[in-house]
């Protein structure tokens, strides 16, 4: 089994709380000390009261952050919000912290309501099995993924050696603008916090807004990242961490569409030349959302129609001599797929899958 890292300063824990029958259910994470953290949410408007809190609390250092799995903690009841504080109060008494310092995501089955007594009962166990291995609390994040996905990545800068881990769920409910995602990025890294949550925002961008399952996006979506700061880095040492950032994101939003609820093809999908990055991200988030492509993808059937129809939908049209469209064989698990406008300099890039009659069937049961 592969060993995992986590950065100085956080510790995490993990275990079953009764949400779910059997499986891991109920997860934390804790900082040694408050830190401040970064967080980005979904831009879905009816949101969950794990959301709502979160956004509210995240202004402040934190000292912990509760996820559970199995239960969406949304539009449950007119109590959910009172709840979530309710549950969110009990866990920072027992960590000596203020309550406004605990942020909270959930994931699971919406308008269902949470059962905080089985949360609080199990906050004392989930305090006493903090461990310094993310793979149980990868593990209690889990819906309808069939894997936990951990990415854990050492960078020296001469003598010193700093840490990045990410951890992640999500296999469907996923389009451009984060998804049915939870995503946790931990370092030790010494790093400004405004240049961080530039870099960050850029790094999103590339990765978990750039990734297409279903063109659904969910209630829940949350991305956090938070450093103890605990090596310093000068400047020039922060630029290569900043890539280092970006490719671990990149990473594990691939490994999220490589886990795509029935998926059997996991696409890269390039468009080139387009008039702005706008119009490039519009076609991209366009096409790899269409059903009729990923029909024809996972029909091993290159069935160019598809692009073109989707072009003229976006209000893109082409002579048939400017449409240069280049790909790899359907018949692959991995394939890739370049469009070429030749309308300008833009270009942009997605990953996408193909849709299975697995994946009407996992969510025609979810519930």
């Amino acid at each position: 089994m592969k060993e995992y890292k986590l950065p100085q300063g956080f510790l995490t824990s993990g275990l079953n709380c009764g949400i779910k029958k059997k499986s891991y259910d109920l997860g934390m994470i804790y900082f040694n000390q408050p830190y401040r953290v970064i967080g980005f949410f979904t831009t879905n408007l009816n949101v969950s009261y794990s959301v709502s809190l979160s956004r509210e609390n995240i202004k402040n250092p934190i000292s912990a952050i509760l996820v559970n799995s199995g239960n969406a903690n949304c539009f449950s009841d007119d109590k959910g919000y009172q709840d979530t504080k309710e549950i969110v109060s009990k866990l920072a008494g027992k960590l000596d912290t203020g309550k406004e310092k605990i942020l909270i995501a959930s994931t699971g089955i919406i308008a269902k309501k949470l059962p905080k007594l089985k949360v609080i009962r199990n906050i004392p166990k989930l305090i006493e099995n903090l461990e310094d291995s993310p793979v149980k609390f990868a593990k209690s994040i889990l819906t309808t993924d069939s894997c936990t996905k951990i990415i854990s990545k050492v960078i020296k800068f001469g003598k010193k050696k700093v840490t990045i881990t990410g951890i992640a769920k999500g296999s469907g409910m996923i389009k451009p603008n984060l998804a049915t995602m939870l995503a946790f990025i931990l370092t030790d890294a010494g790093i400004d916090l405004g240049a961080f949550r530039k870099n960050a925002k850029q790094a999103v961008e590339k990765s978990f807004n750039s990734i297409n399952i279903d063109a659904a996006e969910s209630t829940n979506d949350s991305l956090f990242l938070a450093s103890s700061k605990k090596i310093p880095l000068t400047k020039k040492e922060q630029k290569k961490f900043f890539l280092e950032l970006q490719n671990v994101m990149i990473d594990l939003a691939k490994m999220m569409v490589k886990d795509a609820e029935g998926a059997t093809k996991f696409v890269e999908l390039n468009i080139k030349g387009a008039r702005s990055k706008r119009e490039a991200k519009r076609l991209a988030e366009k096409i790899s959302g269409y059903i009729l492509f990923k029909c024809a993808l996972y029909g091993n059937n290159p069935n160019l129609g598809r692009i073109v129809a989707v072009l003229g939908q976006a209000k893109i049209k082409l002579k048939e001599e400017d449409l240069d469209i280049g790909f790899s064989s359907f018949a692959k698990k991995e394939i890739k797929i370049s469009i070429n406008l030749k309308r300008g300099k833009y270009n942009w890039r997605v990953y996408t899958c193909d849709l299975t009659p697995e994946y009407v069937k996992i969510n025609a049961k979810y519930n």
